[in-house]
């Protein structure tokens, strides 16, 4: 057991209906973390995670800065996505809960989703929607509790809807497209569309989104009077800036030199 001078008061954290996820931001602490039948102690670094599971109730005790960022998540999304992504029975899922954790995957991932909300942000919905995929999904491969036998699913999109879903896509490459709308749009849910589509087409959403988005650009370049600032416009980039450096990362030339091929 161990006891700190000059700690925080006692903060006493309810029980939720959500898990959450805390980045321990503003420099180095030490936590004493009290609740659920146990007691841990951690020296913590800045960026360590600790997850706090759905329903749990704790008392934390900080010497040194309180400072963080929450990322709430719904059980049922993580239940879905066991499902949907991993093919598992999320009947009796949960989630460990560590205090201060160093997961260089998960922390790079939830500080790219702070730096996407955080303003000035040019992060579309669709990219915001990917990474917080990406993290959820590496939150169940790493600290999920008792996982269940597979499922045995199909991750497919009828020919139908994919047709549906690629002309909405193209209909609306100008507009702030989401995950849910994709998947509206093909009649499933966010993460099984997810999955099914790159099975489908060898992209992610999100990739196939911005190869649309430059493909059409490539076209509007071709006539010198549309500037650049209109382009970014018609193909759903923030700026001019956003859409030459998308483009450049997409082709290897600024859209100033493609426009002189």
């Amino acid at each position: 057991m161990r006891w700190w001078r000059d700690v925080h008061p006692d903060i006493f954290q309810p029980a939720l209906d959500h898990h959450y996820i805390t980045m321990h931001l503003g420099g180095p602490k030490q936590v004493q973390r009290r609740g659920e039948g146990k007691v841990a102690f951690a020296d913590i670094e800045a960026g360590s995670l600790s997850i706090v599971p759905a329903g749990s109730t704790f008392h934390w005790k900080t010497r040194g800065p309180i400072e963080f960022a929450h990322l709430y998540i719904a059980p049922a999304m993580i239940g879905r996505l066991a499902v949907e992504e991993l093919d598992r029975d999320a009947s009796a899922l949960s989630l460990e809960d560590p205090v201060g954790a160093r997961d260089p995957l998960l922390q790079s991932l939830f500080l790219t989703l702070l730096e996407g909300v955080a303003p000035p942000s040019t992060a579309t919905r669709l990219y915001l929607d990917t990474l917080l995929h990406a993290l959820l999904l590496r939150l169940l491969s790493r600290y999920a509790l008792a996982p269940s036998a597979p499922l045995k699913m199909r991750h497919s999109l009828a020919p139908a809807r994919l047709r549906r879903v690629i002309d909405f896509i193209e209909a609306n490459l100008e507009a702030d497209i989401g995950l849910s709308d994709l998947a509206a749009v093909g009649a499933s849910s966010p993460f099984h569309f997810s999955r099914a589509f790159a099975s489908v087409t060898g992209q992610p959403p999100y990739a196939y989104l911005v190869s649309r988005r430059i493909e059409r650009a490539k076209t509007l370049l071709l006539d010198d009077a549309v500037s650049l600032e209109a382009i970014a416009i018609q193909c759903g980039f923030h700026s001019a800036a956003h859409f030459s450096r998308m483009f450049k990362r997409a082709t290897g030339l600024s859209p100033i030199k493609y426009r002189l091929l």
